[in-house]
């Protein structure tokens, strides 16, 4: 799958016309014989169908169903899979010297991650659930990005935009800023924002968010499937709690766990466990005093966070997802 997707191999199949081995390779720029093994490999376990598997190795004409093009392809359909496939690659290459690092307590190397891994698995979530579905389920925060004079929003940890963007699709009056301290995403993010049309009123920075002037002050602060990566998450939601205009209000979107530890878990759960093994905690383990939560933020610990932040309250909001929990933080 990670070839595929990398390669461009599953795209250049989208159409549904069947094409040998030479004629994808062609149309990808690779080399024919691994294409080739790569397309009997797909059609063994049933990715892509093979016309004739009598005929000879380099005149069989592979196609992809079109029932697997959502999965494989579009990157905007609920249903799209390929980028799990890159974070477990970028993981391996970091695994040697994530063994020193278990046993010395420190931060291994940093992974290569490519802005895509970040944010491209959450991609068609945001485009499709969460200016349409989610905010709207928080009656007050709705009605604010629909009022005027025009609400503002800061999106803290906004990756390539895409949350930023789906706001701004959503609600057509709102400003919003996005910050992420990853300039390659920020430079993506700006090209999205433009490509989808709204760059007149989604404006990006790699900037931390604590420098930001005393004027901004915003309606609505995000922080979507980002606080548990953070090596110091009071002082995230301090930053927020300061950005806030009066009445604003803070949104966060973490992982959806039990309230406490147990066994066995749900599926998700287990896997939220697998990353936060292998990524998310071995990234906030190199900075002092971090508070090293991990993927599995569970409730307790998030409004543990908050209250020291200096929020009043956390309300568990009623956005129906298998994998977040949403919270509102209340100044």
């Amino acid at each position: 799958m990670y070839l595929g997707e990398r390669l461009g191999l599953y795209r250049a199949l989208a159409d549904g016309e069947a094409v040998t081995s030479g004629e994808l390779a062609a149309r990808v720029g690779a080399d024919e014989r691994y294409v080739r093994e790569w397309l009997e490999h797909q059609a063994v376990n049933e990715m892509v169908e093979v016309d004739d598997p009598k005929a000879d190795a380099t005149a069989r004409r592979y196609r992809l169903p079109a029932e697997h093009v959502p999965v494989l392809v579009d990157e905007d359909d609920l249903r799209y899979g390929t980028q799990t496939s890159i974070g477990l690659v970028r993981v391996a290459r970091g695994m040697a010297a994530l063994v020193d690092a278990y046993r010395d307590g420190t931060a291994p190397p940093s992974i290569p991650w490519g802005p895509e891994g970040r944010a491209n698995p959450n991609r068609a979530r945001f485009v499709n659930l969460l200016g349409s579905e989610w905010l709207p389920a928080v009656p007050d925060v709705d009605a604010r990005l629909r009022a005027d004079p025009p609400a503002r929003v800061a999106d803290l940890a906004c990756g390539m935009g895409w949350s930023s963007i789906a706001m701004a699709r959503a609600y057509p009056n709102i400003v919003v800023d996005g910050l992420d301290l990853d300039e390659d995403a920020i430079a993506a993010a700006q090209a999205n924002a433009k490509q989808a049309g709204v760059a007149d009123r989604v404006r990006f920075s790699a900037t931390d968010a604590a420098l930001l002037p005393a004027a901004n002050r915003y309606d609505l602060v995000t922080i979507i499937e980002a606080l548990h990566d953070m090596s110091h998450p009071v002082a995230t939601l301090r930053t927020a709690r300061d950005l806030l205009a009066e009445g604003g209000t803070v949104v966060v979107a973490d992982t959806r766990t039990a309230d406490e530890f147990t066994v066995p878990a749900s599926p998700y759960e287990r896997q939220d466990y697998g990353w936060s093994l292998v990524s998310c905690l071995p990234a906030a383990m190199g900075d002092a005093g971090t508070a090293a939560t991990g993927t599995i933020m569970r409730p307790g610990t998030l409004r543990r966070y908050a209250t020291e932040a200096g929020f009043s309250e956390v309300r568990v909001l009623p956005i129906d997802t298998d994998y977040w929990r949403f919270y509102q933080l209340v100044r």
